[in-house]
């Protein structure tokens, strides 16, 4: 949980985007129900388990445009 709350404070945001199941392969996740995605600069990082994956990689993750 504190690492959780560290990135947070870093400026890191819950990415609620999709994820493929390639990521999870990739990173060979046993858990990938317990996924819990943040992101900054294009940063990937997960805390959904004691591996904390990340990844600067975008592959895999939803894209999100922004029309505004």
């Amino acid at each position: 949980m504190k690492f959780k709350n560290d990135i947070k404070q870093e400026g890191y945001t819950r990415y609620r985007g999709a994820v493929d199941v390639s990521v999870y392969e990739y990173f060979n996740c046993d858990c990938s129900w317990k996924a819990e995605w943040y992101l900054k600069d294009g940063h990937y990082q997960c805390c959904g388990c004691k591996e904390k994956c990340e990844t600067r990689d975008p592959e895999g993750f939803q894209k999100f445009f922004d029309f505004g």
